[in-house]
């Protein structure tokens, strides 16, 4: 079985599907893309299993055009210089092609291969109150009514294309329009609980800082700090824990980039980073800012955490949630529909609404003054991922539907 998987960046989601693929059924996995993701970056075993290609350089589009009018534009002549590359490359003629519904999707691809196609759906933008619109409590954006629709557009493009689709959680499913529901699937692409497992409470030296042993660690881990997954709020939680516990130290791992958001234009300033620490000011020797690490250190990271903090706004549940869980961590999330379908509240994780500070340090609180008392949390969640979410329970269902889809062939037009 030959797969080809395609993306704007390499590896992204995936990547270690690729590897997962190749090592335990043999499948020759190729990838197309048009620049190297530094999140994750691509490990040497990556780019020695995988057959990688990448797109040569594109134009330069919409000069002092605003950003939301040209998501969709740069999306399709994505998509146009895909299939441009597959037509120079008759050897690249794979069983099923994969790609990413709204960065990557297969649009034009049944006019240079015939072969069946699969579009990743990971999400569908909410117009209101939701996702990019949900932080209501930041300055307003001009141009957030219009985004989500652009990057729609593409989406819904590569959705309709595609002979199947599929999400990795049903909340993420269920934010497509209804009439599109039955054309997608669910699948979950599998967390590797050998990497990501509990280990050995004791001393601890991250990135150059010690940890002692009798520290009450709280984290926060995101691909970028950023008003979408709640650093600003993490930080008012973290305050005011500090306060009640002189133990209490925070560690956080994430770029200062903003990936999903406009949080510059929110706040004024290229750092929410820094925007963020001076509306809630922090002591600098209780918190650890390790920017963007490698995996190995995200995990010893949460499974030394005593609490791991997801303020999220509805949206796709980020890795980080999965990998915590699958560290033992007891998780405090948001309470919003894409983290309870994860977390089974006051049994595998701890919820409150992402805009009450009050609850969530009630919450923590009590974590951190009797951790032991919440241990069986961190073991529910941990036995929630083998279950659910694992590796070996998600990569055989994955290759299952592939090669289902496979079997069926390209739908006529």
């Amino acid at each position: 079985m030959h797969v080809l998987f395609l993306h704007r960046a390499f590896p992204s989601q995936f990547g270690h599907l690729a590897v997962e693929l190749s090592e335990r059924f043999g499948w020759r996995c190729s990838f197309l893309a048009e620049e190297m993701g530094s999140c994750p970056p691509p490990s040497p075993k990556l780019l020695e299993q995988v057959d990688l290609h990448r797109l040569p350089p594109g134009p330069d589009l919409g000069r002092g055009v605003t950003h939301w009018m040209r998501a969709h534009e740069v999306a399709v002549e994505l998509c146009r210089r895909q299939a441009d590359y597959l037509r120079g490359r008759p050897d690249l003629r794979p069983d099923l092609i994969v790609g990413h519904c709204g960065l990557g999707p297969v649009l034009f691809l049944d006019v240079e291969i015939d072969c069946p196609t699969i579009s990743y759906c990971e999400y569908y933008h909410q117009p209101r109150m939701g996702d990019l619109t949900y932080r209501v409590d930041l300055p307003p954006v001009e141009l957030s009514p219009f985004y989500p629709r652009s990057i729609n557009a593409t989406t819904l493009l590569g959705l309709v294309a595609c002979d199947s689709g599929y999400s990795a959680t049903e909340s993420q499913r269920r934010s497509f329009p209804s009439r599109f529901l039955p054309k997608i699937e669910v699948h979950f692409d599998g967390i590797d609980t050998d990497l990501y497992r509990p280990r050995p409470r004791g001393p601890m030296t991250i990135a150059g800082r010690s940890i002692p042993e009798d520290a009450r660690v709280i984290s926060y881990v995101s691909r970028g700090l950023e008003s979408m997954r709640g650093f600003d709020l993490f930080l008012q939680l973290a305050r005011r824990l500090m306060r009640h516990r002189p133990d209490v130290l925070a560690v956080v791992a994430g770029s200062e980039w903003s990936y999903y958001a406009w949080d510059r234009l929110h706040v004024g300033r290229p750092s929410f980073r820094d925007w963020a620490l001076e509306r809630s000011p922090v002591d600098p020797s209780r918190i650890l800012f390790l920017g963007q690490v490698e995996p190995e250190v995200i995990a010893r990271l949460l499974s030394r955490s005593d609490l791991h903090v997801y303020p999220t706004v509805p949206f796709v549940p980020s890795w980080s949630l999965f990998n915590a869980m699958a560290c033992g961590a007891v998780v405090l999330g948001s309470d919003v529909e894409a983290v309870r379908e994860v977390i089974e509240p006051d049994t595998s994780g701890l919820v409150a609404p992402l805009f009450d500070l009050d609850a969530q340090f009630d919450l923590a609180r009590r974590v951190l003054d009797d951790p032991a008392a919440f241990s069986p949390i961190g073991r529910a969640a941990r036995e929630r991922i083998e279950q659910r979410y694992s590796l070996d329970v998600c990569i055989p269902r994955l290759r299952d539907y592939f090669e289902r889809v496979a079997s069926e062939g390209a739908r006529p037009g």
